[in-house]
């Protein structure tokens, strides 16, 4: 059962940002259970391990987590124009 409870926290993970941010910066299993409990879900590390050893068995797993990984440590804000980034135009600096 609480397996299940693992696989339902990271669902709502996916589409709470907030959640999204906290678990941006967690490192270990305990820590991602520490943030669940936070949120109400009840499980342990011993289940993450157990729910992320169910899911490297799926097809198309490695891709996903690929995916994942590109978007969790993407910047958030990039503010280049739409015409992407510009070669440098100022003066170098005359001294250092």
């Amino acid at each position: 059962m609480s397996k299940k409870n693992v696989f339902s926290f990271l669902s709502k993970a996916a589409k709470d940002e907030t959640l999204k941010e906290k678990l941006g910066h967690t490192a270990s299993p305990d820590e991602l259970v520490s943030v669940a409990k936070q949120t109400g879900y009840d499980f342990s590390s011993e289940h993450v391990d157990e729910a992320l050893d169910e899911l490297k068995q799926r097809p198309g797993f490695f891709g996903m987590l690929a995916e994942a990984a590109v978007e969790v440590f993407s910047p958030h804000d990039d503010n280049y124009p739409t015409t992407g980034v510009q070669p440098y135009s100022g003066d170098p600096a005359t001294k250092y």
